[in-house]
């Protein structure tokens, strides 16, 4: 089972019904199902007293730049990269787990975007925030955030 099934055509009922009970936080569809996946997941593990915000811009994130080189540092310092979700601990106000929703068509091997997702991992791995990045023709996405938010939980 994926979160993304929905995006195929003969699921638009089962889309439309979902995004209803769901707020819109993107301009794509593939974000909105993730979102109300990941607000779902987090209301069954109130004790957790996590949150999370789409679009999280990464200069947010990493406020002092002196782990990275200076490609690097432009790019995370661009106000225009963001991670498209952050799970952060509601009390501390630390980032626990940062999502990215990648379009299997543009996400390719050898791409401009592919380069930079590889820069955003090394980025996000120096700062220790922990990534998961599901291509939308992917599977088992919400086993894998409760996998990881069961990882964070026993590391507190």
């Amino acid at each position: 089972y994926s979160v993304f099934d929905m995006l195929y055509q003969h699921y638009t009922d089962a889309r439309i019904a979902f995004l209803r009970k769901h707020s819109r936080v993107s301009k794509y569809d593939s974000e909105n199902l993730m979102y109300g996946a990941i607000v779902d997941i987090l209301k069954s593990r109130p004790q957790l007293s996590l949150n999370v915000i789409c679009h999280q811009p990464l200069n947010m994130l990493i406020r002092d730049p002196k782990h990275l080189n200076d490609e690097e540092c432009r790019y995370a310092m661009n106000t225009a990269t963001h991670v498209d979700f952050l799970i952060y601990n509601r009390i501390t106000k630390r980032a626990v787990l940062a999502i990215e929703v990648d379009g299997f068509h543009y996400h390719k091997p050898g791409t401009r975007l592919y380069e930079r997702d590889l820069m955003k991992d090394r980025i996000l791995a120096l700062y220790g925030i922990p990534l998961l990045r599901f291509p939308t023709n992917g599977s088992r996405e919400i086993e894998q955030i409760k996998q990881a938010l069961d990882k964070y939980e026993k590391s507190r």
